[in-house]
Order: C-alpha cells, then sequence, then structure tokens
C-alpha cells in the first residue's frame, strides 16, 4: 500500500530554469549529497528519460531504474520507478508560474515496502528536504 505526500515549493527561478534544473538528474548527487550517491542516465527515448539511481536511507542503500518525463501541456514532469527498491513509487512535479518565480507542487505516492511502518517517518523527512533542497539549487540559477 503507498504512502502519500504533498509539499509545494517557491523558487525565484523562471519556469524555464526550473525545467531545465529537472532534465539533468545526473546533478542530483550535487543537490542532495547525503540522499543521491549516484545517478546514470541508461537512456532517453521519446521524450522518456530512463535513469539509475543509488541512494542511502537510514543506513541502507537504496537502488531503482526510474523514468522522467515532462509532460509540455500539464508542465508536469512524472517520475516512476520500474525496478529496484520502491517500485511501483510515482513522483510528481508539477510547475506554475509565481509572480516572482516558481512554484513547484510535489505529489508522491511512495511503496516502502517490508519496512514500511519503520521508514514512514524517515522517508517523510527526507522528501520534505529534497523539496527544500530543490528550492534552494534552483535559486542559486
Amino acid at each position: 500500500m503507498p504512502t502519500n505526500w504533498e509539499k509545494t515549493g517557491k523558487t525565484k527561478a523562471p519556469i524555464s530554469k526550473v525545467i531545465d534544473f529537472y532534465m539533468h538528474p545526473g546533478n542530483l548527487p550535487k543537490v542532495h549529497p547525503n540522499f543521491v550517491k549516484e545517478v546514470k542516465v541508461l537512456g532517453n527515448e521519446g521524450g522518456v528519460m530512463k535513469i539509475e539511481q543509488h541512494a542511502a536511507m537510514m543506513g541502507k542503500k537504496i537502488r531503482s531504474i526510474n523514468t522522467l518525463a515532462f509532460d509540455v501541456a500539464t508542465r508536469t514532469f512524472h517520475v516512476d520507478t520500474l525496478e529496484g527498491d520502491g517500485k511501483g513509487s510515482k513522483v510528481t512535479m508539477g510547475l506554475r508560474e509565481a509572480i516572482d518565480g516558481t512554484e513547484v507542487k510535489y505529489s508522491a505516492s511512495m511503496e516502502l515496502g517490508m519496512l514500511g511502518l519503520f521508514a514512514k517517518g524517515p522517508a517523510k523527512g527526507q522528501f520534505e528536504r529534497t523539496v527544500d533542497e530543490d528550492m534552494a539549487a534552483m535559486d542559486a540559477l
């Protein structure tokens, strides 16, 4: 059963720079050094990027294969976990232009597996830190 979270962040960056930020997932280890350890882009077909991500949380190494797609019409990024830890998880980042930057609404439906009861709190904390770190990184663009 998935665990769901939402959080909205705001950055001073214009929407074009926010889109560019998400289109370069290889930068995630720099933005989230305490969580994301390595990201490899495995392919990019038809506007859908396939990514292998290595991370660490609660002393556990996490590996997943994800897709990243951007829906231009709705200005929404979709990340789906296809394999590995969190298989079946989905995260979206919906972008909206604001007067002085861009608002990003993160919605996550996370499959935490057998340790879900124990991982729920730390995973929610990591989700919230990720949003905050993304906003800080985009503010610096």
